[in-house]
Formats: C-alpha cells, sequence, structure tokens
C-alpha cells in the first residue's frame, strides 16, 4: 500500500518483515531502498555481479571472449578497453545479434570507459571482441 509521495514523486510503502518489524521502502520505480528499525538504509546500486578482464596481444576477429550461464542473458553494466595500435578500432558485440554496445575509435582515442551501459542480450548469446594487436577489456555484468 502507498503511504505517501514526496515532491518528486517517490513513493514510500510500509513492510512487515519475516521478524514482524515495520519498515520503509522507497522506491523511484527502477531500485527500491529499505529503512529498518535499526536505521539502515539497503539501497541497490548499479554494480556488477561478475566481472571478466583479459589481455590480448594478437589482434582478435569476432572473437568469443565471454559466455553467459546457460539459459542467462548477460547484461552489461560497465566496460573499459584499451589498445596499442590505432590502426584497428575495439568492437564488443553480442554474439548472435551482433548488436554493438561498445566501440573504442583508437585512431583518436587508446582508452575508454563505459559506465551504466545497460545493454543486454539475449539468452545464451556471446560476447564477441575484435581488435587489433595489444588491446584489453574488462568488462562488469550481471547474468539474468
Amino acid at each position: 500500500m502507498t503511504i505517501a509521495h514526496d515532491a518528486n514523486k517517490i513513493a514510500r510503502f510500509l513492510l512487515t518483515d519475516s521478524a514482524g518489524n515495520l519498515n520503509t521502502l522507497i522506491s523511484d520505480g527502477t531500485d527500491t531502498a529499505t529503512v529498518t528499525d535499526d536505521g539502515w538504509l539497503d539501497v541497490k546500486t548499479h554494480t556488477p555481479d561478475f566481472c571478466f578482464a583479459a589481455d590480448y596481444a594478437g589482434a582478435q576477429a569476432a572473437a568469443v571472449i565471454l559466455t553467459p550461464t546457460a539459459g542467462k542473458k548477460i547484461e552489461i553494466i560497465s566496460v573499459y578497453a584499451s589498445s596499442k595500435v590505432s590502426t584497428t578500432d575495439v568492437t564488443l558485440a553480442f554474439g548472435t545479434s551482433g548488436n554493438i554496445f561498445f566501440k573504442l575509435y583508437t585512431a583518436i582515442t587508446a582508452s575508454a570507459t563505459g559506465n551504466v551501459i545497460c545493454a543486454e542480450g539475449a539468452v545464451n548469446e556471446t560476447i564477441k571482441l575484435t581488435c587489433g594487436a595489444g588491446c584489453f577489456v574488462s568488462i562488469g555484468y550481471n547474468e539474468n
């Protein structure tokens, strides 16, 4: 049951937990925070559950670098990529659809970070990397 809204239309709800304690939930429709009797605030942050990192000495041509657990989707949270060469761009894409979720134009810059990318592949869809010799990739992701 909605108890109140603040000026920003953020809903507040009352919740009784399994121990019978009354807690307040605050939600903006995407994330939920909980204020407990102890005064703790539990907020879901947009941080990844899993991290992948690898350094590639040789060039990669649509190489599969990350495979989700069977029956799961990969949800990209953040990416970092760097390259030693300026002749081949670094591209990260979903394997089946080919949808690119990160691209580093190496002629412009040697490294870049993409925070809160919020791209999600299909069930069992891999991640593929294309890059020139000497690239490093780090991916923060969840599996859904």
